[in-house]
């Protein structure tokens, strides 16, 4: 007995102990298609550790994968040369889950992790979501999240959280608008460290799938820390070094998520070379999605709304002007809807085509008939200390619902024709506002224009051919005719 408490004393204080414990979709649902990386499985330790073992069960059967990928965070050494000096490390530890571990896509497992055959974590239930056209997903989508609970504003989507889990409640993954921790490198980064350790109570549920916000950006704005603690499937990690580019897209179901990271064209950078990259990485990719791809679904996000109703934010005034050649481009390649944060509350504004309200086939009932424009969200209001409106902004002239106060969206893709949206108050799980968007018309599988372009060269081949045939059948009759009239003669 002495000996059972002195293990257990030495195991509770040991630093091999993990924690920030979360999920993030892998490669198989980026174009990489790679079947042994379905989930990535993230978490941390104070300390060296190399005997974790993470242990897999479903009802048939149980596997165990040593734990061999891992990575020192040293902030110390990163500020070093820094006025600012950071003293903060961390061990990083990644798992990639897959086929190889007896995993198949649309089934639901429990994991353990494992340190010294010592039950160190979980056990934590999470589903992998499929990639067939047949199936239906489910996302939560939020924002602007904190953890320190000074004012305790954002207790309530924590306690929101809880209750799901404890519903064993599935989702396909939380998407992330950015802004998190506030921030994520104060106090030697132990803002950061206890925000980790805060969001497993979701993230080793659900795959967290983020964009980064302004208050990410780090000391040296390299956005150092998030960008080492978080996985995501980043085709730019193996083709090109342009920095602050995050850019990553992924299919679950009917549908294609497009993740930027405009942070430098946000705020004013003149940076022609990021700027023209950034710009063309997302048009080959949505041309990429509507010509390869059999998704009738295109959603894009990122940190900083097109639109937006605070009077007081320069990004609701103009920053759709300086991503008007990206709104070009999510309008010529049909994107559904555009999902942002920054704004700490809720907001639906109308289907926008340059601070226009585009045209759609029908609204009734809360549902919008083939809109021919992205319907924009902002979904900022998970909450935090740094300000929480306690009232709704000044609509403008395309606001179509807002809510103050923590909350969260839930995303469903149905199948092909619907799209079903709404935003939930985290104090009582209400419903405060939702929508359908219904397509009755198919997406273009190719670009409309080169489609149009084949289309005129081919009329054009078949008018000539024409031509060339209505003269040689006149040439012909001449010819008949003036041996007829040369025989007559003779």
């Amino acid at each position: 007995m002495i000996i059972f408490i002195t293990s257990f004393l030495t195991l509770i204080n040991c630093d091999c102990i993990p924690y920030g414990v979360r999920l993030s979709l892998g490669h198989y649902y980026s174009t990489l298609n790679d079947i042994n990386n379905y989930i990535t499985l993230t978490f941390n330790s104070q300390n060296i550790c190399l005997d974790y073992v993470v242990q897999i069960i479903n009802p048939i059967s149980i596997n165990n994968i040593q734990v061999n990928d891992y990575k020192l965070l040293n902030m110390t050494d990163i500020y070093k040369e820094s006025q600012n000096a950071i003293h903060y490390q961390t061990y990083i530890y990644d798992v990639k889950l897959g086929q190889f571990n007896g995993l198949f896509e649309g089934n639901q497992y429990t994991f353990i992790i494992y340190w010294e055959n010592a039950i160190v974590a979980g056990p934590f239930y999470f589903q992998i979501p499929s990639k067939s056209l047949n199936y239906s997903s489910k996302f939560i989508i939020m924002g602007d999240l904190d953890s320190n609970w000074n004012l305790n504003t954002s207790k309530e989507t924590f306690d929101w959280f809880t209750n799901q889990i404890n519903k064993t409640m599935f989702y396909d993954g939380i998407i992330y608008l950015g802004d998190m921790a506030y921030d994520l490198e104060d106090d030697n980064c132990q803002v950061g460290d206890n925000f980790l350790r805060n969001i497993s109570l979701f993230t080793s549920h659900f795959p967290f799938m983020l964009t980064f916000g302004n208050h990410d950006k780090g000391q040296n704005e390299e956005f150092v820390y998030i960008r080492q603690s978080f996985a995501t499937p980043r085709i730019s990690d193996y083709d090109n070094s342009i920095k602050y580019n995050d850019f990553y897209s992924f299919q679950v179901g009917h549908a294609y998520f497009v993740q930027f990271h405009p942070y430098k064209i946000a705020y004013g950078n003149k940076d022609e070379t990021y700027f023209n990259y950034t710009l063309y990485q997302m048009e080959s990719e949505l041309r990429r999605i509507r010509q390869h791809e059999n998704t009738s679904w295109l959603i894009v996000y990122n940190h900083y709304p097109f639109y937006c109703s605070n009077p007081d934010d320069g990004f609701c005034e103009d920053h759709y002007k300086k991503m008007k050649l990206f709104e070009d481009i999510f309008i010529k390649y049909n994107v559904d809807l555009c999902l942002a944060g920054h704004q700490h509350t809720y907001e639906r504004d109308e289907p926008l085509a340059y601070n226009k309200i585009a045209q759609f086939d029908k609204y009734e009932n809360n549902i919008y008939t083939n809109p021919k424009a992205p319907i924009y969200i902002v979904e900022g209001a998970a909450g935090n200390d740094e300000i929480m409106p306690k009232d709704i902004y000044p609509p403008k002239f395309y606001t179509k619902f807002q809510a103050a106060g923590d909350g969260l969206g839930i995303l469903e893709i149905k199948n092909e024709t619907h799209l079903y949206f709404e935003h939930r108050m985290s104090i009582n799980d209400s419903v405060v506002d939702y929508f359908w968007i219904l397509k009755t018309k198919v997406i273009p599988d190719d670009d409309d224009t080169d489609k149009n372009s084949i289309s005129i060269w081919i009329w054009i081949l078949i008018g000539i051919v024409v031509l060339l045939l209505i003269g040689f059948i006149v040439y012909c009759l001449l010819k008949k005719k003036q041996k007829k009239t040369y025989d007559e003669f003779i």
